[in-house]
């Protein structure tokens, strides 16, 4: 099947995640996801710093290949990296959602990970002030380093065109 080409921006590849320990954060996530990592490695260099706006950087970096995205986990050696805390309603502040089928099993997953939700799991019922997408279920929780995630059972116009 050949692929069209894209030119605009309707497609993501991937997402990026800054974190301080790269083998932990490695064991984190593919425990949350059950996908294991399809390499670890290094970038660095001048140029990669130059297209950073940095003066100069070293990243210990790890590929995680979902079915829809790519997750890039990322430990900056150079330069030092700063601690940077968001709560979900801070501009600026991003998530990243893994959309699952099954609410109840995403959520004993966590548990067995040792991961708690930040708050009670909600559905969406017509009293949450929405026009449509009642019975999505969402959940949102951290990671070690306190990277906001989120966790959806999407119905209605949250489901993605080709599933609807």
């Amino acid at each position: 099947m050949e692929r069209k080409t894209v030119n605009g921006f309707s497609r993501a590849n991937h997402v990026g995640i800054t974190v301080k320990n790269l083998d932990k954060a490695i064991q984190f996530y593919e425990a949350l996801t059950g996908v294991k990592v399809s390499n670890v490695d290094e970038i660095g260099g001048a140029r990669m710093a130059k297209v950073q706006g940095l003066d100069k950087t070293l990243i210990k970096y790890a590929n995680l290949h979902l079915d829809n995205l790519n997750i890039d986990i990322l430990e900056y050696v150079e330069p030092a990296p700063d601690r940077a805390s968001y709560k979900n309603n801070q501009i600026s502040a991003m998530h990243l959602c893994f959309e699952v089928d099954d609410m109840e099993a995403a959520l004993q997953r966590l548990k067995a990970i040792g991961v708690e939700p930040e708050g009670e799991p909600i559905v969406f019922q017509e009293e949450d002030g929405l026009k449509a997408g009642f019975g999505t279920a969402v959940a949102y929780f951290q990671d070690p380093d306190g990277t906001n995630l989120e966790i959806i059972a999407p119905q209605g116009p949250f489901k993605r065109k080709n599933e609807a």
